[in-house]
């Protein structure tokens, strides 16, 4: 009996499961028959349970790093706008001192005697603007400007083309003070090469125009001015120029010529002593010499004579200060 019972196949049990309910106390024992399906059910539940369990707390994870990526880019995009807001009215502060620069450039311009309008012809440096430029127009503050919910993008075109603008602009400007400066520097010149100033202080004995000659006792035309100063005063150049002679001539004694690249040609007579060369380079209130009463002089007198472009000229007619005769 045994051994048919170990030759005879084991089969698969496929009733249900019995859960036996056995009390401490000893009392009767209960049975609870469980259908394999349920079992079956409950397992399956409790895996996908696990699984959909498993699935909801990843994406929870996925979903609160995106959260945080957000709010990390939410931080980065407002203080982005800020710092466009911040640009956006440095750029119209930097308008305001372009055009202050202008109304500066206009003022200078007029200074240097080149006009203010821009009337046409060369006049128009440093004038205008681009036709096609838009200003940032928004009087609004940045904290103003984040609350009208301003498009960042919509700032960021206007300052690019407000700076287009302003660098166009800038570049004029340079263009115009260098034209100014240039302007400043041939007045600067022209006032350095032009005999205004007395060569010497004293008082004039003789002026410009006709008078009797002190030696002749005729009436003749003195192309010069007189100035009486005690002996050994200094004479100074009354602009700047190249010593053209140096030394004794006829009746001017002893005398210098100097001559510039404006035409004017100056002469001082009747020096004492002589305190440049020939060929030296003056400037204008430098020291050239002595007074004196060299060549034909009725006593010590600077001789002073003015050219320009081989005619005579009246030295008084181009004198910015009066004679101190203090």
């Amino acid at each position: 009996m045994e051994k048919e019972l170990e030759e005879r196949p084991m089969r698969k049990a496929r009733g249900p499961f019995t859960l036996m309910l056995i009390p401490a106390s000893g009392g009767k024992i209960r049975r609870v028959v469980i259908p394999r399906f349920i079992i079956s059910v409950c397992i399956t539940g409790v895996v996908i349970g696990f699984f959909t369990l498993f699935y909801f707390i990843n994406e929870y994870k996925i979903m609160k790093e995106k959260v945080r990526y957000l709010e990390d880019l939410e931080e980065l995009a407002k203080m982005q706008q800020e710092k466009i807001l911040s640009l956006a009215e440095k750029v119209k502060e930097f308008d305001a001192t372009m055009s202050r620069i202008e109304e500066m450039e206009a003022k200078l311009r007029s200074l240097a005697g080149a006009g203010g309008g821009g009337q046409g012809g060369d006049e128009n440096w440093g004038e205008g603007g681009p036709d096609t430029y838009t200003p940032f127009k928004s009087s609004l503050a940045p904290q103003e400007l984040i609350e009208e919910g301003v498009d960042s993008l919509k700032i960021i075109s206007k300052i690019e083309d407000k700076v287009s603008s302003l660098e166009f602009r800038a570049s004029k400007q340079e263009k115009a003070l260098s034209r100014v400066e240039e302007l400043i520097e041939e007045k600067k010149q022209l006032f350095a090469s032009t005999p205004n100033i007395f060569p010497v202080e004293g008082w004039i004995s003789a002026g410009y125009g006709w008078r009797i000659n002190p030696f002749t006792g005729k009436r003749e035309f003195h192309r010069a001015i007189d100035i009486v100063a005690p002996w050994g005063t200094e004479v100074k150049a009354a602009c700047q120029g190249k010593v053209t002679y140096a030394g004794w001539k006829d009746f001017y004694g002893l005398v210098v010529e100097i001559k510039n690249s404006y035409g004017y040609t100056t002469r001082y007579a009747h020096l004492s002593r002589i305190l440049v060369k020939k060929g030296k380079n003056v400037e204008k209130g430098e020291v050239i010499g002595r007074l004196g009463s060299s060549g034909r002089s009725t006593g010590p007198h600077l001789h002073f004579e003015v050219w320009r472009r081989g005619k005579s000229v009246n030295p008084l007619e181009l004198m910015v200060e009066p004679l101190d005769l203090s």
